[in-house]
């Protein structure tokens, strides 16, 4: 008896112990949660998108090679489709407009319903397959500290929604986001939806992209902008189309939300 009554003293022992220790730590975890819900607050700032393709991912030179490859396997037509490809990069065209261009350039036509199609799901095929080591950019871990931060966390892609989910997901990225939106619908379109289903105020909302079409698309809709990447004249973008914000790179965005507002 003596034995039993032991244990249970040991036993409540350690249920105290664990207890305290549960409750310490819901109370750091709150505190934390309430401190970034506050930050939130602060900024104004309740969403916020990421472009795929250049900003998430280093996907355009493959982009370029892979329609290069289609041509090549279905037209019999290499040599220049890589470079005009480049040119139309960040342009804001979905994937069939781009078709449509490269069919006027090399084959000086039209191409067919059918024709569209196929060269729409071979490229899908090559672009799923290149991607496949995931070429994710450094510091794509500040998407998790973002998203603590903010209500609604979405990626907003023009290349085809089923695709980039597919990639998203096997590449590890898809669980940051609570929505993934792509082609064949338009970024404004997407963005259009974001502000509609969440009821948010275009204020609420920042995208951040590395396109110039990603701010045109941004101040069509109203919303706060972050442009990325190198190859931008900074100042002349941010005066010529009005990006909020410009960073070199993903790296360079400030993990803390305050400090876009």
């Amino acid at each position: 008896m003596m034995q039993k009554n032991k244990k249970s003293q040991s036993e409540q022992s350690s249920g105290v112990f664990f207890n305290l220790a549960w409750n310490r730590h819901r109370s750091r975890t709150a505190g934390y949660d309430t401190q970034a819900r506050n930050k939130a607050k602060k900024s104004g700032i309740k969403a916020i998108g990421f472009d795929f393709d250049g900003t998430l991912i280093m996907s355009e030179d493959k982009k370029a090679a892979e329609f290069e490859n289609v041509f090549t396997e279905k037209f019999n037509i290499s040599n220049g489709v890589a470079a005009a490809y480049n040119t139309l990069a960040g342009s804001g065209m979905n994937r069939k407009e781009k078709v449509k261009v490269l069919f006027a350039t090399f084959l000086h036509r039209k191409p067919t319903q059918q024709e569209l199609k196929i060269v729409e799901n071979h490229f899908g095929q090559h672009y799923q397959n290149s991607l496949k080591t995931c070429p994710l950019f450094q510091c794509s871990n500040l998407i998790k500290e973002l998203k603590k931060q903010v209500k609604y966390l979405f990626l907003l892609s023009l290349e085809n929604k089923r695709e980039v989910t597919k990639i998203a997901k096997h590449c590890g990225v898809a669980s940051y986001f609570n929505e993934i939106l792509g082609g064949p619908k338009s970024k404004i379109e997407n963005l259009s939806h974001v502000l509609r289903k969440h009821k948010l105020r275009p204020e609420e909302v920042m995208y951040v992209g590395d396109a110039h079409s990603d701010v045109v698309a941004s101040r069509k809709m109203k919303v706060k902008v972050i442009l990325l990447g190198k190859k931008h004249t900074y100042e002349k973008l941010k005066e010529d189309l009005q990006a909020d914000f410009v960073f070199s790179s993903l790296c360079n965005l400030p993990k803390d939300i305050n400090h876009f507002s």
